[in-house]
C-alpha cells in the first residue's frame, strides 16, 4: 500500500509541477485583462464610432482619456511627443492599432516622465506601435489606452505598460500601423 501511495503522490507532484510549467510558459497566472484598473468597452464608440472628421474638428468622447470614437483622417505617427497632443488624431491612431500612454505633466514628476521615455523609446526601436504624450485633460496622472480599452493609474509601471501592449497592441478595427 505504501508503494502505490508513494507512486500516487509522486503522480500528482509531476501533474503540478506540469500545470506549473505550462502556465509559466503560457503567460499564466494573473494578466492585464485580469487587472481591475483595466475598463474594456463594447459600444457605439467601438463598433460603430469610426466616422472620420476633418483635422480641426472637435469630438466629444463620452471618456477622457477616449478609447475610440469618431476622430480625424488623418492619425498621429507614433513617437514621443513633448508638447500635449489633440485626442482626434490618437483615436485614428488607436483605430489602427496602437496605444496611447498619457501622463498628466503636472501630476508626474521629471525622474518618472523621464523612465515613461526611456521605455516608449526601447518599446518604439523595437518596432510597438504606440504614442507617448503629455495630457493636462485625463485627470489621473497616468493613462493608458487602445481602441476599446482604457487604463487609468496613479502611477507609472514599465511592466503593465508592455503587458498592456502586448495584450492590446494591433486589436483594432484596422491594422494599418502608425
Amino acid at each position: 500500500m505504501t508503494r502505490i501511495r508513494t507512486r500516487r503522490l509522486a503522480a500528482a507532484a509531476a501533474a503540478l509541477l506540469a500545470a506549473a510549467l505550462v502556465l509559466t510558459a503560457c503567460g499564466g497566472g494573473s494578466s492585464i485583462k485580469d487587472d481591475p484598473r483595466l475598463q474594456q468597452f463594447d459600444d457605439e464608440f467601438t463598433t460603430a464610432g469610426q466616422e472620420h472628421y476633418p483635422a480641426g474638428f472637435q469630438v466629444t468622447y463620452v471618456t477622457t482619456p477616449p478609447y475610440g470614437g469618431p476622430h480625424w483622417t488623418i492619425p498621429l505617427r507614433c513617437g514621443i511627443y513633448e508638447q500635449e497632443q489633440p485626442f482626434e488624431p490618437m483615436v485614428h491612431t488607436m483605430e489602427h492599432g496602437a496605444i496611447v500612454l498619457y501622463y498628466q505633466p503636472l501630476a508626474v514628476d521629471a525622474d518618472t516622465v523621464g523612465e515613461m521615455r526611456v521605455a516608449a523609446s526601447q518599446l518604439l526601436s523595437e518596432g510597438r506601435r504606440m504614442i507617448l504624450t503629455p495630457s493636462t485633460r485625463i485627470g489621473v496622472p497616468v493613462a493608458m489606452a487602445s481602441w476599446g480599452r482604457l487604463m487609468l493609474m496613479d502611477d507609472f509601471e514599465a511592466d503593465t505598460l508592455r503587458a498592456f501592449l502586448d495584450a492590446f497592441e494591433g486589436d483594432a478595427p484596422e491594422e494599418l500601423g502608425c
